[in-house]
């Protein structure tokens, strides 16, 4: 597990501003024209340009101001061209900087990610020998605890079923836990073999159970056919759908018909 790469949310704390329009990229002209004092008026975020469109969220200031927007239309469309700009350079320079943090960090946590593959080499060395490694991923986490997942090839492993062997982990100094981990995990030949046996059995039994609903499913619509009357396939109790019904529950029944289609009908009970 390796948790160096910081999350988007995470980057923005890191250099806050972005994918905000500040102050100084509010300012694409030296001297303030009337379009960009509109655009600092309505709000760049309310203004979007569609080739030579413009789309304004309404307020009562646009509302007023219709005439003089129009007039300034270029000017505006212009004043949102350099903003989105001024937006782009400033994003790549976010991502130089966030290229140049990471590299750096990198090269710091290179040797403590050796000394933690090293660390691992060693716990699995220690794997007895009636047992096959299992591979160890995490999928989530539940308020703070991480959920793990425990596969030997495309079998997953209960908990229960593992022998953990030891953790290395790549600690940098001063932390209160790591930032990297592998857990070295094992399981017996013996209980793998008889985890196997047991899914194969209950496959087996579902796949049972499946033919046998199939072939009854189709016993029941010959009937429906061969008597040209229609046949139960199957009852079931559920909460009223009449709000007007003075009942909590009603039966449901799903018919063969005699043409091959299904019907159901509800009865209320009182």
């Amino acid at each position: 597990m390796d948790n160096r790469k910081l999350t988007h949310d995470q980057m923005k704390e890191s250099f806050p501003g972005i994918e905000k329009i500040t102050d100084t990229d509010v300012k694409p002209i030296i001297q303030k024209t009337e379009a960009l004092k509109i655009v600092e008026k309505i709000g760049s975020h309310n203004i979007t340009v569609e080739g030579e469109n413009l789309k304004i969220a309404t307020t009562p200031w646009v509302k007023e101001n219709a005439d003089l927007i129009r007039a300034n239309k270029a000017g505006i469309i212009a004043c949102m061209a350099e903003l989105k700009a001024r937006l782009a350079k400033k994003a790549e320079e976010i991502q130089a900087r966030w290229v140049a943090k990471q590299a750096e960090q990198d090269a710091i946590d290179k040797p403590l990610i050796e000394a933690m593959h090293v660390r691992a080499a060693e716990l699995r060395a220690q794997i007895p020998a009636d047992h096959v490694e299992i591979t160890v991923k995490q999928t989530g986490d539940l308020d703070g605890d991480p959920i793990m997942e425990y596969k030997a090839g495309e079998i997953k492993i209960n908990w229960s079923d593992i022998n953990i062997v030891g953790w290395a982990s790549a600690v940098r100094p001063g932390a209160m836990g790591s930032f990297a981990s592998i857990c070295v995990t094992s399981i017996s030949c013996e209980k793998l073999e008889a985890i196997k046996a047991d899914r194969l059995a209950t496959e087996n039994k579902k796949a049972v159970a499946e033919k046998a609903e199939i072939d009854r499913v189709a016993a029941i619509f010959d009937t429906a056919k061969a008597t040209g009357e229609k046949q139960e396939l199957k009852r079931y109790m559920t909460d009223c759908n009449d709000p007007h019904e003075e009942c909590s529950t009603d039966v449901v029944t799903v018919w063969a018909m005699p043409d091959g289609s299904e019907k159901t009908t509800r009865m209320h009970t009182w």
